[in-house]
């Protein structure tokens, strides 16, 4: 524990509704550097908007990106892997304007955002383990409560009474209609439901209700949140890929978009094997170390040069 402690030292329709075309995110502000000593109540250690962008079709790209946008997709264990690429750009000095996740990913995001210093972030991790983000296991516990509702409580001791909306535009929640099966993002309600939603997967646990829409993990590809993305950002974005090496078909479609493809080999692990996250961060941060050329290239900067 003590290694993913190290490694999170970084900054960060009433209701869900049903997504088609979302709206264009906001910018916002630079490297997370030029925020820190800002007297704006409120803020955090993550990048925040500076302006908005009314509603409307696929945007044009921005003429000098100064931020990237990143495409995550599912996993508890694997998702993992996304609190080492958050970190690992956080250390590159490079801007995330905005991050479409669900499960894992989706919770790493939201930490980037809302909290206010890298000790909140790790003090924040600790609170999810295997006993709260894992199926029961049927083994006897001490406990009274079940990991379900362990989860609850821990989400809201973290997140509180933070809305969705205050986020809204940087962090893209993705979910599920647990009934009906279709596609929704959260855009409103309290933040901690909304990932409680997203943690609704292959552990098993029930849906989540926001706004009294029952809601879990999203069921879409990356490939299609990707397409999401598309139409929503001007910013380069970059695809994070967990796991199996990615499919031919989703490098064309990346390739296709001129977006950016980072593939994080974890292969062979059990997404329920969370005991295994400390491995699943260091490889999204690994990840992002061997692409930092190619990443900083698309907000026209170049890697520091390490003294002699």
């Amino acid at each position: 524990m003590c290694a993913l402690v190290t490694l999170l030292a970084f900054a960060g329709c009433a209701s869900a509704r049903k997504q088609t075309t979302p709206p264009p995110t906001n910018e916002v502000a630079g490297p997370p550097e030029s925020l820190k000593n800002s007297a704006t109540p409120g803020e955090v250690y993550g990048p925040f908007p500076t302006n908005t962008t009314p509603d409307g079709p696929a945007v044009e790209p921005a003429a000098n990106p100064d931020r990237v946008v990143l495409v995550f997709g599912r996993g508890l264990t694997r998702g993992y892997a996304y609190v080492g690429v958050l970190r690992a750009l956080h250390d590159l000095k490079v801007p995330v304007g905005a991050v479409y996740a669900t499960e894992v990913g989706a919770l790493a995001a939201a930490l980037y955002y809302t909290q206010p210093n890298p000790n909140r972030i790790d003090w924040a991790l600790l609170r999810f383990t295997e006993k709260n983000l894992g199926p029961t296991t049927g083994k006897f516990s001490l406990s009274l409560k079940s990991p379900e509702e362990e989860l609850d409580a821990r989400l809201k001791e973290v997140f509180g009474e933070r809305r969705v909306e205050t986020t809204a535009d940087r962090l893209r929640i993705e979910l599920q209609d647990a009934k009906s099966g279709e596609p929704v993002e959260a855009r409103s309600g309290e933040l901690w439901r909304a990932i409680r939603g997203a943690l609704a997967g292959g552990n098993g646990f029930g849906p989540a209700d926001l706004e009294g829409r029952e809601v879990k993990v999203s069921a879409r590809r990356i490939g299609d949140e990707f397409r999401v993305a598309q139409q929503a950002e001007r910013y380069p974005i970059i695809v994070v890929s967990v796991g199996d090496a990615p499919s031919e078909s989703l490098r064309k479609l990346v390739a296709d978009g001129k977006a950016t493809l980072i593939h994080v080999p974890l292969a062979g692990i059990d997404d329920l094997d969370l005991k295994q996250r400390n491995r699943a961060v260091f490889a999204g941060k690994s990840a992002v170390n061997k692409a930092a050329p190619e990443i900083l290239a698309l907000i026209g900067k170049a890697p520091e040069r390490k003294a002699e």
